[in-house]
């Protein structure tokens, strides 16, 4: 035990010694060695220079322009030295010069390699000519280095990855088939604006999807169209479009994963300065759900299927509301519009519905919160905004009240308590939601009979997927043609159908076509089998398929893509529309639907006023009416204008 604390100083000791006995018996260095060190220091320099000058030209032709500037300068101010200090004369065939022409006289032989031939004497001559030279290698380098950096710029422009300085601008992140229809209508939506922007990002090639949009959009009117390539799930590229300084910013287009990385990275990029709301598709309602409960309220969730189902159902229950909300989703025409009046503070809402002659109040906001169809005792306090529909915001404007209204008398009908038989054709993910729409508005009068292909459909999930609380539901099976489907519903009298586009297995252009030949077998099985008013609505993809069906005789028609398409930009242009727009589509809340004209006593009224006069006595507000004759409707009419409605004709009401 007393010989171990030595032991680590022995070790210690031996280790020094051994270090000693390798010093002192370490190999000679030869004499290629030798010469190898000495040589290292220069070689390690050049090797220093030739990697400065590397990573000098990697950093961009920027730094290499500024150096061959620098060393320019450096050979015009040594020459000019050299002329002046000197007294050299001869240059240009003159005297000596000053310092200041001498610099002058200097960088003239740079730029221009034929003026140093009027020089005189031979001295003059070589120091013009080493200039010369000087300026042939390193000035011409410069300049070719200059046009190499403007057409790397050109290049990036074209590439879509230089900065976006637009301001207050609406941003739409991703692409899909809707983008052309969505900045179609911000187009007519920033028509009043004097100066307004649309900037994409898309993973798509910046100029393929300039000559997308303008292939598909004729004037961009006041708009300016700023395009570029990225990922929009990428913070760095959502930097470039200024996504912190945008209105309203548009997540269109992929799958909810997708989405869902888009908005983190917005939240990522700017998420406490963020301008603007956010307009997201998403499909999924979990997902929905998800995200509307992690990002708030600054974030509108669209979902196209449910748009399409209730649109569509909507468009079932009665002539003319698909007209309707089209009008009022898209930006040609009439629209909503929100606005404050401080001389209706005080005013009860009936009064103030007959102060606005070129608009129509469908409600008001207050606290954030919208109020579709007040009370007509309602009074508007300080600070509520009215809701209105208008055809411009210019034209949104109090006109004061028309004085005395005359007061018509309404008459009363009766519930229609008929049986009711609606048939839909074609199944897909929409048709249950198009099922649970019609159930909400629809009594146990109504039957739906579902007409599936057995060898494409399984009638199991179909039944499955159905819940319904008011209506009966049959399913029947049938292969065949648009032709054998028609006669197979006609062995029974009905009153509506309903196509629905067939989705997944086929594209669009096929999915449309099938549409419409079934529209036209139903059309001619109407009128073969003496049916009567039978209401044909049907589901298309693409809009420019609409013109076709409008010739198959189908009554309605529910175009897909487009109404996702104005849903979106109405969203994006106002966020509040997205609870307006909830409520009239909610069973519980407000819906607009279109009554006979007698119920208010319409065909004795001479203008407009009178109608929304004897609309509010009912607790209803009027928005203008439907003719039957003709089939058009028309919202928003001038107040003071005459007015002829006929007994078939309907006023189109929110209650």
């Amino acid at each position: 035990m007393s010989d171990q604390p030595s032991r680590p100083f022995e070790t210690a000791a031996r280790h020094r010694q051994g270090k000693a006995v390798n010093r002192r018996f370490r190999a000679p260095e030869s004499p290629d060695t030798t010469r190898r060190a000495r040589r290292q220091p220069s070689s390690a320099l050049g090797d220093r220079v030739r990697y400065w000058f590397d990573s000098a030209l990697s950093r961009g032709a920027s730094v290499v322009i500024g150096w061959l500037g620098l060393l320019t300068l450096a050979i015009i101010a040594v020459a000019a030295a050299i002329m002046a200090l000197f007294g050299l004369d001869g240059v240009n065939g003159g005297e000596e010069l000053g310092i200041g022409e001498a610099f002058w006289q200097s960088m003239l032989r740079i730029v221009d390699a034929g003026t140093f031939a009027a020089d005189s004497g031979w001295v003059t001559r070589l120091l013009g000519l080493v200039i010369t030279l000087a300026g042939i290698f390193i000035a011409g380098s410069l300049i070719g280095l200059i046009a190499s950096a403007v057409d790397q710029r050109i290049e990036l422009l074209r590439k879509g990855r230089s900065l976006v300085l637009e301001h207050d601008h609406t941003l739409i992140l991703g692409w899909s088939d809707r983008v052309p229809a969505i900045v179609r209508e911000l187009i007519i939506a920033n028509e009043s604006r004097r100066r307004a922007a649309v900037v994409v990002l898309a993973g798509e090639d910046k100029t393929t999807i300039e000559d997308t949009l303008r292939d598909a959009i004729d004037d961009f009117a006041t708009t300016r169209l700023v395009c570029r390539s990225g990922d929009s799930s990428t913070p760095a590229d959502l930097a470039l479009v200024n996504v912190g300084g945008a209105r309203s910013v548009i997540v269109a287009g992929g799958s909810d994963a997708s989405v869902v990385k888009t908005l983190l990275a917005i939240r990522a990029a700017d998420p406490d300065d963020l301008g603007g709301h956010v307009v997201a598709e998403i499909a999924d309602p979990e997902v929905a759900a998800s995200v509307r409960a992690v990002f708030g309220e600054r974030v509108v969730i669209v979902n196209s299927d449910a748009i399409v189902a209730e649109l569509t159902a909507q468009a079932c229950r009665q002539r003319g509301l698909s007209q309707v909300f089209h009008e009022l989703l898209d930006f040609d025409g009439d629209e909503i519009y929100f606005a404050r009046f401080p001389e209706l503070d005080g005013v009860r809402f009936a009064e103030a519905q007959l102060a606005f002659d070129t608009s129509c109040l469908m409600g008001r906001l207050v606290d954030g919160r919208v109020e579709l169809n007040p009370s007509p005792d309602t009074v508007l306090g300080p600070g509520d905004e009215l809701i209105a529909i208008a055809s411009d915001d210019d034209t949104f404007v109090f006109t004061g009240s028309p004085g005395p209204v005359r007061t018509l008398e309404p008459r009363r009908n009766g519930p229609d308590t008929a049986d009711r038989r609606m048939i839909i054709v074609g199944w897909s993910e929409l048709g249950p939601r198009v099922v649970r729409e019609l159930d909400e508005f629809l009594g146990a009068e109504t039957t739906l009979e579902i007409v599936v292909d057995p060898d494409r459909t399984d009638v199991d999930a179909v039944l499955a997927s159905v819940e319904v609380h008011n209506v009966a539901v049959e399913v029947s099976t049938l292969s065949g043609g648009p032709e054998q489907i028609a006669a197979h519903a006609a062995r029974r009298a009905f009153h509506e159908v309903i196509v629905l586009g067939r989705r997944g297995d086929v594209d669009a252009e096929e999915a449309d076509a099938r549409t419409l030949l079934t529209l036209l077998a139903f059309n001619q099985v109407v009128v073969a089998h003496d049916l009567g008013k039978v209401r044909i609505v049907a589901e298309l993809l693409e809009q420019r398929h609409a013109a076709l069906a409008e010739a198959t005789g189908a009554d309605d028609f529910i175009v897909s893509d487009e109404l996702t398409s104005l849903m979106i930009a109405q969203l994006a242009e106002r966020q509040e529309l997205d609870e307006l727009f909830r409520d009239l589509f909610d069973r519980d809340g407000c819906t607009i639907e279109i009554v006979d004209a007698d119920a208010y006593g319409a065909t004795a009224a001479i203008t407009f006023a009178e109608v929304v006069a004897a609309a509010s006595a009912q607790g209803h507000t009027a928005l203008g009416y439907r003719s039957a004759a003709t089939g058009t409707v028309v919202l928003n009419p001038t107040k003071r204008d005459v007015l002829e409605l006929v007994a078939d004709d309907g006023v189109v009401v929110l209650r």
